[in-house]
Protein backbone atom coordinates (compact mmCIF):
# COMPACT_ATOMS: atom_id res chain seq x y z
CA UNK A 1 0.00 0.00 0.00
CA UNK A 2 2.92 2.22 0.60
CA UNK A 3 2.95 3.34 -3.25
CA UNK A 4 -0.39 4.00 -3.22
CA UNK A 5 0.65 7.14 -1.40
CA UNK A 6 2.85 8.66 -4.08
CA UNK A 7 -0.60 10.40 -5.40
CA UNK A 8 1.30 10.73 -9.36
CA UNK A 9 1.41 6.25 -8.89
CA UNK A 10 -1.95 7.12 -7.72
CA UNK A 11 -3.81 8.75 -10.29
CA UNK A 12 -1.44 7.01 -12.96
CA UNK A 13 -2.84 3.33 -11.61
CA UNK A 14 -6.38 4.77 -11.14
CA UNK A 15 -6.79 6.34 -14.14
CA UNK A 16 -5.76 3.02 -15.82
CA UNK A 17 -8.17 1.21 -14.08
CA UNK A 18 -10.94 3.19 -15.09
CA UNK A 19 -9.31 3.12 -18.73
CA UNK A 20 -8.67 -0.31 -19.15
CA UNK A 21 -12.86 -0.89 -17.62
CA UNK A 22 -13.78 1.20 -20.73
CA UNK A 23 -11.51 -0.89 -22.92
CA UNK A 24 -12.96 -3.74 -21.78
CA UNK A 25 -16.32 -3.05 -21.84
CA UNK A 26 -16.59 -1.62 -25.10
CA UNK A 27 -14.79 -5.17 -26.45
CA UNK A 28 -16.78 -7.49 -24.92
CA UNK A 29 -20.16 -5.85 -25.98
CA UNK A 30 -18.94 -5.50 -29.73
CA UNK A 31 -17.71 -8.96 -29.90
CA UNK A 32 -21.18 -10.09 -28.42
CA UNK A 33 -23.57 -7.74 -30.70
CA UNK A 34 -21.50 -8.61 -34.07
CA UNK A 35 -21.49 -12.71 -33.42
CA UNK A 36 -25.38 -12.03 -32.16
CA UNK A 37 -26.17 -9.78 -35.43
CA UNK A 38 -23.86 -11.96 -38.30
CA UNK A 39 -24.49 -15.34 -36.29
CA UNK A 40 -20.67 -15.83 -37.87
CA UNK A 41 -17.19 -16.38 -35.89
CA UNK A 42 -15.60 -14.61 -39.59
CA UNK A 43 -16.81 -11.18 -37.96
CA UNK A 44 -15.72 -11.54 -34.71
CA UNK A 45 -12.16 -12.18 -36.16
CA UNK A 46 -12.27 -9.27 -38.08
CA UNK A 47 -13.05 -6.69 -35.02
CA UNK A 48 -10.21 -8.54 -33.26
CA UNK A 49 -7.58 -8.18 -36.37
CA UNK A 50 -8.50 -4.50 -36.52
CA UNK A 51 -8.48 -4.36 -32.50
CA UNK A 52 -5.35 -5.81 -32.45
CA UNK A 53 -3.92 -4.19 -35.93
CA UNK A 54 -2.35 -0.91 -34.55
CA UNK A 55 0.40 -3.18 -32.92
CA UNK A 56 1.83 -3.37 -35.74
CA UNK A 57 2.75 0.47 -35.65
CA UNK A 58 3.58 0.59 -32.03
CA UNK A 59 7.69 1.14 -32.61
CA UNK A 60 6.91 4.35 -34.81
CA UNK A 61 4.44 5.85 -31.39
CA UNK A 62 7.22 4.64 -29.33
CA UNK A 63 9.67 7.22 -30.60
CA UNK A 64 7.13 9.85 -30.03
CA UNK A 65 6.30 8.84 -26.26
CA UNK A 66 10.27 9.42 -25.69
CA UNK A 67 10.14 12.96 -27.52
CA UNK A 68 6.89 14.58 -25.91
CA UNK A 69 5.29 15.07 -22.32
CA UNK A 70 3.48 11.76 -21.43
CA UNK A 71 1.09 12.95 -19.80
CA UNK A 72 -0.23 15.15 -22.17
CA UNK A 73 -0.11 12.49 -25.19
CA UNK A 74 -2.22 10.29 -22.27
CA UNK A 75 -4.95 12.73 -21.92
CA UNK A 76 -5.07 13.44 -26.08
CA UNK A 77 -5.48 9.70 -25.97
CA UNK A 78 -8.13 9.15 -23.51
CA UNK A 79 -10.29 11.78 -25.45
CA UNK A 80 -9.61 10.02 -28.76
CA UNK A 81 -10.74 6.95 -27.33
CA UNK A 82 -13.46 8.59 -25.46
CA UNK A 83 -15.05 10.42 -28.92
CA UNK A 84 -14.47 6.87 -31.21
CA UNK A 85 -16.69 5.16 -28.19
CA UNK A 86 -19.08 7.72 -28.40
CA UNK A 87 -19.46 7.22 -32.77
CA UNK A 88 -19.61 3.30 -32.24
CA UNK A 89 -22.77 4.28 -29.42
CA UNK A 90 -24.38 6.14 -32.47
CA UNK A 91 -23.52 3.66 -35.17
CA UNK A 92 -24.97 1.15 -33.04
CA UNK A 93 -28.29 3.04 -32.33
CA UNK A 94 -28.53 3.66 -36.27
CA UNK A 95 -27.64 0.04 -36.93
CA UNK A 96 -30.68 -1.70 -34.48
CA UNK A 97 -33.34 1.01 -36.17
CA UNK A 98 -32.40 0.17 -39.60
CA UNK A 99 -30.05 -2.63 -40.21
CA UNK A 100 -28.36 -1.28 -42.54
CA UNK A 101 -24.68 -2.91 -42.45
CA UNK A 102 -23.41 0.67 -43.01
CA UNK A 103 -23.35 1.30 -39.51
CA UNK A 104 -21.35 -2.08 -39.54
CA UNK A 105 -18.76 -0.86 -41.02
CA UNK A 106 -18.82 2.21 -39.12
CA UNK A 107 -18.77 0.13 -35.61
CA UNK A 108 -15.49 -1.60 -37.36
CA UNK A 109 -14.03 1.52 -38.29
CA UNK A 110 -14.39 3.31 -34.79
CA UNK A 111 -13.77 0.26 -33.09
CA UNK A 112 -10.13 0.41 -35.13
CA UNK A 113 -9.47 3.91 -34.03
CA UNK A 114 -10.69 3.21 -30.22
CA UNK A 115 -7.81 0.66 -30.32
CA UNK A 116 -5.42 3.10 -32.00
CA UNK A 117 -5.39 5.60 -29.07
CA UNK A 118 -5.83 2.27 -26.37
CA UNK A 119 -3.10 0.59 -27.36
CA UNK A 120 -0.99 3.84 -27.39
CA UNK A 121 -2.32 4.48 -23.62
CA UNK A 122 -0.77 0.97 -22.28
CA UNK A 123 2.73 1.74 -24.09
CA UNK A 124 2.79 5.48 -22.66
CA UNK A 125 1.47 4.15 -18.52
CA UNK A 126 3.99 1.66 -18.70
CA UNK A 127 7.24 3.73 -20.11
CA UNK A 128 5.56 6.36 -17.25
CA UNK A 129 6.09 3.84 -14.40
CA UNK A 130 9.80 4.37 -13.78
CA UNK A 131 9.76 7.86 -14.02
CA UNK A 132 7.22 8.32 -10.84
CA UNK A 133 8.95 5.34 -8.76
CA UNK A 134 11.76 3.77 -7.72
CA UNK A 135 13.61 0.62 -9.80
CA UNK A 136 13.87 -1.61 -6.81
CA UNK A 137 9.67 -0.93 -6.74
CA UNK A 138 8.93 -1.63 -10.26
CA UNK A 139 8.01 -5.00 -9.51
CA UNK A 140 5.68 -3.87 -6.47
CA UNK A 141 4.45 -1.15 -8.62
CA UNK A 142 3.31 -3.88 -11.07
CA UNK A 143 1.24 -5.76 -9.16
CA UNK A 144 -0.90 -2.72 -8.59
CA UNK A 145 -0.67 -1.74 -12.86
CA UNK A 146 -1.40 -5.67 -13.62
CA UNK A 147 -4.62 -5.61 -10.87
CA UNK A 148 -5.25 -2.04 -13.06
CA UNK A 149 -4.76 -3.96 -16.71
CA UNK A 150 -5.49 -7.78 -16.34
CA UNK A 151 -7.36 -7.84 -13.48
CA UNK A 152 -9.97 -5.30 -14.58
CA UNK A 153 -10.40 -6.67 -18.14
CA UNK A 154 -11.31 -10.06 -16.45
CA UNK A 155 -12.94 -8.48 -13.63
CA UNK A 156 -15.28 -6.05 -16.02
CA UNK A 157 -15.70 -8.79 -18.64
CA UNK A 158 -17.73 -11.21 -15.97
CA UNK A 159 -19.59 -8.24 -15.08
CA UNK A 160 -20.16 -7.19 -18.65
CA UNK A 161 -21.39 -10.42 -19.59
CA UNK A 162 -23.59 -10.69 -16.98
CA UNK A 163 -24.91 -7.05 -17.59
CA UNK A 164 -25.47 -7.79 -21.16
CA UNK A 165 -28.36 -10.28 -20.34
CA UNK A 166 -29.97 -7.49 -18.43
CA UNK A 167 -29.31 -4.07 -19.76
CA UNK A 168 -28.99 -2.91 -23.43
CA UNK A 169 -25.54 -2.96 -25.53
CA UNK A 170 -26.23 0.87 -25.63
CA UNK A 171 -26.52 1.44 -21.61
CA UNK A 172 -23.10 0.14 -21.38
CA UNK A 173 -21.08 1.78 -23.86
CA UNK A 174 -22.61 5.25 -22.23
CA UNK A 175 -21.42 3.93 -18.78
CA UNK A 176 -18.24 3.30 -21.02
CA UNK A 177 -18.31 6.81 -22.32
CA UNK A 178 -17.72 7.55 -18.67
CA UNK A 179 -15.36 5.91 -17.51
CA UNK A 180 -13.10 7.15 -20.31
CA UNK A 181 -14.05 11.27 -18.72
CA UNK A 182 -13.35 10.17 -15.32
CA UNK A 183 -9.76 8.16 -16.30
CA UNK A 184 -8.93 11.73 -17.86
CA UNK A 185 -9.63 13.55 -14.73
CA UNK A 186 -7.06 11.48 -13.21
CA UNK A 187 -3.86 11.84 -15.59
CA UNK A 188 -4.71 15.57 -15.42
CA UNK A 189 -3.82 15.60 -12.08
CA UNK A 190 -0.64 13.73 -12.32
CA UNK A 191 2.73 15.99 -11.62
CA UNK A 192 4.76 17.13 -14.98
CA UNK A 193 7.83 15.50 -13.60
CA UNK A 194 9.30 13.57 -15.98
CA UNK A 195 12.44 14.70 -18.38
CA UNK A 196 12.75 14.56 -22.00
CA UNK A 197 16.21 13.42 -22.67
CA UNK A 198 18.03 15.13 -25.30
CA UNK A 199 19.97 11.90 -26.10
CA UNK A 200 16.94 10.31 -27.34
CA UNK A 201 15.54 13.17 -29.52
CA UNK A 202 19.60 13.43 -31.30
CA UNK A 203 18.94 9.05 -31.90
CA UNK A 204 15.20 8.92 -32.35
CA UNK A 205 14.98 10.66 -35.88
CA UNK A 206 17.58 8.83 -37.54
CA UNK A 207 16.10 5.31 -37.79
CA UNK A 208 12.26 3.92 -37.19
CA UNK A 209 13.66 0.42 -36.49
CA UNK A 210 16.19 1.26 -33.42
CA UNK A 211 13.36 -0.29 -31.38
CA UNK A 212 13.25 -3.23 -32.85
CA UNK A 213 17.17 -3.09 -33.48
CA UNK A 214 17.59 -2.61 -29.37
CA UNK A 215 15.42 -5.69 -29.07
CA UNK A 216 17.60 -7.88 -31.45
CA UNK A 217 20.83 -6.65 -30.04
CA UNK A 218 19.66 -8.01 -26.07
CA UNK A 219 19.46 -11.81 -26.27
CA UNK A 220 16.68 -11.95 -23.23
CA UNK A 221 14.59 -9.02 -24.68
CA UNK A 222 14.43 -11.51 -27.78
CA UNK A 223 13.72 -14.38 -26.21
CA UNK A 224 10.95 -12.56 -24.05
CA UNK A 225 9.73 -10.89 -27.81
CA UNK A 226 9.45 -14.09 -29.78
CA UNK A 227 8.03 -16.42 -26.66
CA UNK A 228 5.38 -13.32 -26.14
CA UNK A 229 4.53 -13.07 -29.68
CA UNK A 230 4.44 -16.95 -30.54
CA UNK A 231 2.01 -17.36 -27.38
CA UNK A 232 -0.26 -14.02 -28.32
CA UNK A 233 -0.70 -15.82 -31.17
CA UNK A 234 -2.30 -18.81 -29.86
CA UNK A 235 -4.74 -16.13 -26.95
CA UNK A 236 -6.09 -14.68 -30.14
CA UNK A 237 -7.89 -17.97 -30.40
CA UNK A 238 -8.54 -18.56 -27.08
CA UNK A 239 -10.03 -15.25 -27.47
CA UNK A 240 -12.53 -16.33 -29.92
CA UNK A 241 -12.68 -20.33 -28.58
CA UNK A 242 -13.86 -19.27 -25.31
CA UNK A 243 -17.12 -17.12 -26.70
CA UNK A 244 -18.16 -19.94 -29.26
CA UNK A 245 -17.58 -22.29 -25.96
CA UNK A 246 -20.25 -19.86 -24.13
CA UNK A 247 -22.51 -19.58 -27.08
CA UNK A 248 -22.84 -23.59 -27.16
CA UNK A 249 -23.43 -24.09 -23.74
CA UNK A 250 -25.58 -21.35 -22.58
CA UNK A 251 -25.03 -17.93 -24.18
CA UNK A 252 -23.89 -14.84 -22.32
CA UNK A 253 -24.77 -15.89 -18.83
CA UNK A 254 -22.31 -18.78 -19.06
CA UNK A 255 -19.71 -16.43 -20.90
CA UNK A 256 -19.73 -14.69 -17.46
CA UNK A 257 -18.98 -17.52 -15.56
CA UNK A 258 -15.79 -18.58 -17.28
CA UNK A 259 -14.59 -14.78 -17.55
CA UNK A 260 -15.90 -14.78 -13.38
CA UNK A 261 -13.37 -17.73 -12.94
CA UNK A 262 -10.93 -16.37 -14.72
CA UNK A 263 -11.31 -13.17 -13.59
CA UNK A 264 -10.88 -14.35 -10.10
CA UNK A 265 -8.09 -16.40 -10.85
CA UNK A 266 -6.16 -13.73 -12.47
CA UNK A 267 -6.74 -11.08 -9.57
CA UNK A 268 -5.16 -13.53 -6.98
CA UNK A 269 -2.38 -14.74 -9.21
CA UNK A 270 -1.41 -10.92 -9.86
CA UNK A 271 -1.46 -9.87 -6.64
CA UNK A 272 -1.90 -11.94 -3.14
CA UNK A 273 -0.22 -15.04 -5.03
CA UNK A 274 2.46 -12.93 -6.75
CA UNK A 275 3.19 -10.62 -3.80
CA UNK A 276 4.62 -14.07 -1.67
CA UNK A 277 6.15 -15.48 -4.57
CA UNK A 278 8.38 -12.70 -5.76
CA UNK A 279 9.71 -12.30 -1.88
CA UNK A 280 10.95 -15.66 -2.37
CA UNK A 281 12.38 -16.51 -5.86
CA UNK A 282 13.63 -14.46 -8.16
CA UNK A 283 11.46 -12.62 -10.91
CA UNK A 284 13.04 -14.38 -13.88
CA UNK A 285 12.11 -17.97 -12.05
CA UNK A 286 8.84 -16.77 -11.17
CA UNK A 287 8.08 -16.26 -14.95
CA UNK A 288 9.39 -19.88 -16.29
CA UNK A 289 7.60 -21.49 -13.05
CA UNK A 290 3.98 -20.61 -14.07
CA UNK A 291 4.32 -20.07 -17.58
CA UNK A 292 5.17 -24.04 -17.33
CA UNK A 293 2.40 -24.64 -15.36
CA UNK A 294 -0.35 -22.78 -17.01
CA UNK A 295 0.34 -24.51 -20.26
CA UNK A 296 0.87 -27.96 -17.85
CA UNK A 297 -2.97 -26.70 -17.02
CA UNK A 298 -4.06 -26.14 -20.14
CA UNK A 299 -2.78 -29.23 -21.67
CA UNK A 300 -5.00 -30.98 -19.22
CA UNK A 301 -8.23 -28.83 -19.79
CA UNK A 302 -8.24 -30.73 -23.34
CA UNK A 303 -8.84 -33.91 -21.60
CA UNK A 304 -11.22 -32.80 -19.36
CA UNK A 305 -15.45 -33.32 -20.12
CA UNK A 306 -16.69 -32.84 -16.37
CA UNK A 307 -17.42 -29.23 -16.35
CA UNK A 308 -17.09 -28.64 -12.72
CA UNK A 309 -13.55 -30.14 -13.00
CA UNK A 310 -13.07 -28.18 -16.75
CA UNK A 311 -13.87 -24.57 -14.23
CA UNK A 312 -11.60 -25.90 -11.27
CA UNK A 313 -8.59 -26.22 -13.46
CA UNK A 314 -9.75 -23.16 -15.55
CA UNK A 315 -9.35 -21.02 -12.31
CA UNK A 316 -6.50 -22.56 -11.62
CA UNK A 317 -4.62 -22.01 -14.42
CA UNK A 318 -5.72 -18.38 -14.62
CA UNK A 319 -3.78 -18.04 -11.30
CA UNK A 320 -0.99 -19.32 -12.71
CA UNK A 321 -1.45 -16.51 -15.51
CA UNK A 322 -1.85 -13.53 -13.07
CA UNK A 323 1.78 -14.09 -11.85
CA UNK A 324 3.34 -14.48 -14.99
CA UNK A 325 1.98 -11.24 -16.11
CA UNK A 326 2.77 -9.44 -13.18
CA UNK A 327 6.56 -10.07 -13.47
CA UNK A 328 7.65 -9.82 -17.13
CA UNK A 329 7.04 -6.24 -17.23
CA UNK A 330 9.39 -5.25 -14.56
CA UNK A 331 11.92 -7.28 -16.46
CA UNK A 332 11.58 -5.80 -19.65
CA UNK A 333 11.57 -1.93 -18.03
CA UNK A 334 14.98 -2.73 -15.74
CA UNK A 335 16.60 -4.20 -19.16
CA UNK A 336 15.78 -1.25 -21.41
CA UNK A 337 17.41 2.04 -20.91
CA UNK A 338 15.07 4.83 -19.27
CA UNK A 339 15.28 7.11 -22.24
CA UNK A 340 14.70 4.77 -24.65
CA UNK A 341 11.71 3.09 -22.57
CA UNK A 342 9.00 4.22 -24.83
CA UNK A 343 10.47 3.31 -28.36
CA UNK A 344 11.44 -0.28 -27.28
CA UNK A 345 8.68 -0.89 -25.75
CA UNK A 346 6.79 0.08 -28.27
CA UNK A 347 8.88 -1.54 -30.82
CA UNK A 348 8.30 -4.74 -28.22
CA UNK A 349 4.55 -4.63 -28.45
CA UNK A 350 5.02 -4.15 -32.47
CA UNK A 351 6.85 -7.84 -32.30
CA UNK A 352 4.13 -9.42 -30.19
CA UNK A 353 0.39 -7.64 -29.79
CA UNK A 354 0.22 -7.41 -33.84
CA UNK A 355 0.17 -11.45 -34.17
CA UNK A 356 -3.02 -11.63 -31.94
CA UNK A 357 -4.42 -9.44 -34.93
CA UNK A 358 -2.85 -12.16 -37.13
CA UNK A 359 -4.12 -15.38 -35.00
CA UNK A 360 -7.18 -13.47 -35.13
CA UNK A 361 -7.98 -13.63 -38.40
CA UNK A 362 -6.42 -17.17 -38.86
CA UNK A 363 -8.39 -18.79 -36.02
CA UNK A 364 -11.47 -17.10 -37.09
CA UNK A 365 -11.51 -18.65 -40.34
CA UNK A 366 -10.91 -22.24 -39.13
CA UNK A 367 -13.09 -22.19 -35.95
CA UNK A 368 -15.03 -24.81 -37.85
CA UNK A 369 -12.86 -27.47 -38.69
CA UNK A 370 -10.59 -27.22 -35.64
CA UNK A 371 -12.46 -28.50 -32.22
CA UNK A 372 -12.30 -26.54 -29.03
CA UNK A 373 -10.73 -29.83 -27.27
CA UNK A 374 -7.40 -29.84 -30.49
CA UNK A 375 -7.42 -26.28 -29.70
CA UNK A 376 -6.98 -26.34 -25.73
CA UNK A 377 -4.07 -29.16 -26.54
CA UNK A 378 -1.92 -27.15 -28.88
CA UNK A 379 -1.96 -24.15 -26.74
CA UNK A 380 -1.24 -25.62 -23.73
CA UNK A 381 1.58 -27.73 -25.38
CA UNK A 382 3.12 -24.79 -27.14
CA UNK A 383 3.45 -23.05 -23.98
CA UNK A 384 4.94 -25.26 -21.97
CA UNK A 385 7.14 -26.01 -24.74
CA UNK A 386 8.21 -22.45 -24.93
CA UNK A 387 7.89 -22.06 -20.64
CA UNK A 388 10.96 -25.17 -20.88
CA UNK A 389 12.94 -23.18 -23.24
CA UNK A 390 12.95 -20.10 -20.65
CA UNK A 391 14.25 -22.06 -18.34
CA UNK A 392 17.31 -23.17 -19.84
CA UNK A 393 17.84 -19.42 -20.00
CA UNK A 394 20.14 -18.83 -17.20
CA UNK A 395 19.71 -15.20 -16.86
CA UNK A 396 16.16 -14.83 -17.36
CA UNK A 397 15.92 -18.06 -14.87
CA UNK A 398 17.97 -15.57 -12.12
CA UNK A 399 16.92 -12.75 -13.18
CA UNK A 400 16.63 -9.72 -10.79
CA UNK A 401 16.06 -5.87 -11.73
CA UNK A 402 19.09 -4.15 -11.61
CA UNK A 403 19.35 -0.78 -9.66
CA UNK A 404 20.85 0.77 -12.30
CA UNK A 405 20.74 0.09 -16.22
CA UNK A 406 23.83 1.41 -18.01
CA UNK A 407 22.42 4.10 -20.15
CA UNK A 408 24.74 3.82 -22.81
CA UNK A 409 22.87 0.88 -24.40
Amino acid sequence: MQLLKNKNFSNLFLGRLLSNCGDTIYAIVLSWYILEYSNNAYWVGILNFLIFLPNVFSFISGKVIDRFSKKKILILLEVTQCIAVTMITLSMFFMMKTSNKVALYSILFFAFIASIAGINTYTVQDAFVPSIVKKEDLAQSEIYMSIAYNGSEYLFSTITGFLMSIFSYINLLIVDIFSFILSVHLFKKIDNIEVINEKNNEEGVNSLFSGISYIIKNKLLLLITLGSGLLNFLFAGLNIYQLLLSQQMGGAKYYGIIIATASIGTLLGSSIVANFFIKILTVGRVLCLFSLLFGISFSLISFVTNPYVFILIWFIAFIFLGITQVVQKPILQSEIAKYRLGEVLGAFYTLTVSTLAVGSLFWGTITEILSSRFFFLTFGLSYTIIAIIYFLNKKLNNYMPSSELEESV
